[in-house]
């Protein structure tokens, strides 16, 4: 199992398929205005004009925002112009110093963003494919691991013996010499028992190897030595999905979303419920989102993707102000009244809610049934989870985590 993660752990970050250009059965019911950009974008793309490419791309896209494969075509040439691009500013930095903070830290990511647009043009292109395809997995899988699995691991606090080692066990992994590379990876785990990815890999190969039981062990250990992290997990359901122990697979399923509640997940649960025949069904409720994240200070360097934002005009204008109420992370700042809603995103989203009660929005609907229960902070937090969300989200399980497991199992999961 080549994992993305992995992938990424050895800081290769590529699409992990490449897809043809424009020539594909998806375009075919395109109107004549964008199947003719479509045909531009490909001469372009094969002049290496990429940014060009991409932006004509973005446009097909806003007619079409859930065409999968122009979701495809867009991240693959955003990825080239990345790829060509990444070592013009390599090593440049600048120094910045003030008295305001605030103001050093927005002068800061304003820099970042200009000499590393190829960089964060790409990572906003998984970005908006992750929000606009419900069950992407591969987009949610690389947009953890970008943003949020650094967090709690990285090779660099490995010793370096362990580090050569497992890129030993890659290697051998890669070749499908499965015992060779747990040899590789084990001693790489013996060398410096810290290192979470090797232990992990060991479990990858035995399940590659059919030994489910082995790699099962594997994978509860890796659980309990980064509890915060959502890979080993994902590995576990899915050896428990093998070994046709649905129930168990599900109970660890509905953790995972506790942990992070990723795409392939939730398509994890939506399986397994199938499987189990239990008169059960998954109900995520999902909308398509035409506006990021509010966010304090846009660390991520986020652009509105699409020209027309329907309703979520209202969720943008409800960051006015917020700064005054919500650290950088979207939590309420100390001091701030309880009475005040703790969460940035749910704040954003009653303003929404608000804006429009009046107006007939379907979108909205399930919304404000949740909203009328109790419920808004779940239902955003993990049937509609961001990534930009993620440090709201996290002090919100952790402080509400029997009201987000009655969520999950009383309203994302629901009988047929």
């Amino acid at each position: 199992m080549y994992t993305i993660d992995r992938l990424m752990k050895i800081k290769t970050l590529v699409l992990i398929c490449v897809f043809a250009l424009v020539s594909l059965p998806g375009f075919a019911q395109m109107d004549k205005p964008n199947a003719k950009k479509l045909k531009k974008v490909t001469k372009l793309y094969k002049k290496k004009k990429y940014l060009e490419a991409g932006l004509l791309t973005r446009e097909v896209i806003n007619d079409y925002p859930i065409n999968e494969n122009l979701w495809n075509l867009y991240n693959q040439v955003m990825y080239a112009n990345y790829s060509t691009s990444k070592s013009l500013f390599n090593g440049l930095s600048s120094a910045v110093e003030s008295e305001d903070v605030r103001s050093e830290e927005r002068i800061r990511s304003g820099l970042d963003a200009f000499f590393k647009k190829p960089m964060y043009d790409y990572y906003n292109a998984i970005y908006y494919s992750s929000m606009c395809l419900p069950y992407n997995t591969r987009s949610g899988s690389l947009l953890r691991t970008i943003y949020v699995d650094g967090r709690y691991f990285t090779a660099d606090s490995v010793a370096t013996e362990s580090n050569e080692l497992f890129v030993k066990g890659e290697k051998e992994f890669r070749a499908k010499n499965f015992q060779k590379a747990v040899h590789y990876y084990q001693k790489s785990y013996d060398a410096d028992t810290s290192n979470y990815m090797a232990l992990l890999a060991v479990g990858d190969s035995y399940s590659a190897m059919k030994y489910l039981g082995q790699a099962a062990v594997c994978f509860r250990r890796a659980i309990e030595m980064q509890p915060k992290l959502n890979a080993p997990l994902k590995h576990l359901a899915d050896v428990l999905l093998k070994k046709g122990e649905y129930k168990q697979a599900l109970d660890i399923a509905k953790q995972s979303l506790l942990v992070y509640p990723e795409e392939a997940m939730m398509l994890q649960i939506y399986t397994i419920l199938n499987k189990q025949n239990s008169g059960k069904n998954f109900q995520r409720n999902w909308i398509l989102r035409l506006a990021p994240v509010n966010t304090v200070i846009d660390t991520n360097h986020r652009t509105h993707f699409f020209d027309d934002i329907l309703h979520f005009e209202h969720y943008v204008k409800a960051k006015k102000g917020a700064e005054i109420i919500y650290e950088s992370t979207g939590i309420r700042r100390p001091g701030i009244g309880a009475s005040q809603e703790k969460y940035l995103e749910v704040y954003s989203w009653k303003k929404m809610l608000d804006a429009t009660a009046g107006e007939d929005v379907p979108a909205l609907d399930y919304a404000r049934k949740m909203e009328s229960i109790g419920m808004l902070a779940p239902y955003v937090f993990i049937s509609l989870f961001n990534v930009d969300c993620y440090s709201q989200y996290r002090d919100f399980i952790d402080h509400n985590k029997e009201l987000a497991a009655r969520y999950i199992n009383d309203f994302l999961i629901v009988a047929d």
